[in-house]
């Protein structure tokens, strides 16, 4: 992607994530507090004209946002870094995307560790998404933890031979294995080293970092859906998104990646403060509709 301007209020963003979010997340904060200023983002109403309730989805609750005269249906695997956030957290984004594209959103309320470890977030993931498949042609997204649970999920829906329509992701982490080596130059802004350490060892305490269901780069991805990936430029997982890439072409996939250089991992969450989110937001939802 070519090289944006951003406005003031981007930079402002970039700036909290570096100087405030990156050192503070640095710390081995309390669960609880990561949760806490997770339900901080929580928007107080729903779109105007848009309808929401709580659905059991393949056993799992979600929250399920439909927009005026909907024409399609995404579930959407919320971030949080597998200990955080909820659909109500991610409310402001999902929304956005479900308003500009006419998608019906579902978002399961997956269990989250350390209470619940690994394979916890991906077997309710991917029930929902096994109840959606029965439903009829789905998109799938996610971002950053649920981008890489999307991806674990996408691969058993290939396998199963119902992949989704179309999938996007947002800053997945492909290989989650605390022996990975950082890349030369990688910008910590807002996810660093320690912090993806330390997340690893309360979401997978001794799992196997080469399980498809962990770490998606490990994964075939057989009729594997159009995808579109966003990364910041730079940052630590970059090149996660290049392996799993590779992996969804090896399976026939047309994938996209689309790299913004001086904003932090899933910028997206600044959507209505940020206008390079609300850019991102939208280029998302016109891919998830097949209009771009």
């Amino acid at each position: 992607m070519p090289e944006i301007a951003l406005t003031w209020r981007d930079r402002m963003v970039a700036g909290l994530a570096d100087r405030v979010a990156e050192p503070l997340l640095r710390r081995p904060l309390p669960v609880a507090a990561m949760r806490a200023a997770f339900a901080l983002a929580t928007p107080l109403r729903a779109p105007k004209g848009a309808a929401v309730e709580w659905q059991d989805v393949g056993g799992v609750q979600a929250r399920v946002l439909t927009p005026p005269d909907a024409r399609g249906d995404l579930l959407w695997c919320h971030g949080g870094a597998f200990v955080a956030g909820s659909p109500r957290s991610h409310a402001r984004l999902t929304d956005l995307v479900a308003m500009a594209s006419g998608l019906r959103v579902t978002t399961p309320a997956y269990r989250l560790a350390p209470e619940h470890p690994f394979p916890a977030a991906y077997e309710d993931c991917l029930a929902a998404a096994h109840a959606m498949a029965a439903r009829g042609p789905f998109a799938l997204a996610g971002d950053s933890a649920g981008a890489t649970l999307a991806a674990s999920v996408c691969a058993q829906l290939c396998a199963d031979g119902t992949p989704p329509a179309r999938m996007a992701l947002i800053c997945p982490a492909g290989r989650l294995d605390a022996a990975r080596p950082d890349p030369a130059d990688a910008d910590p802004m807002f996810l660093s080293r320690p912090l993806l350490e330390r997340l690893l060892a309360l979401y997978a305490p001794g799992a196997d970092p080469t399980d498809p269901r962990l770490s998606p780069v490990h994964a075939d991805f057989p009729g594997a859906p159009p995808t579109l990936i966003h990364v910041a430029d730079g940052e630590l997982l970059e090149e996660d998104s290049d392996a799993l890439a590779a992996q969804l072409r090896a399976g026939g996939a047309d994938v996209r990646i689309r790299r913004v250089r001086g904003l932090p991992h899933a910028w997206h969450l600044a959507a209505g403060i940020a206008p390079a989110a609300d850019r991102a937001l939208d280029g998302i939802a016109a891919f998830l509709r097949g209009a771009a």
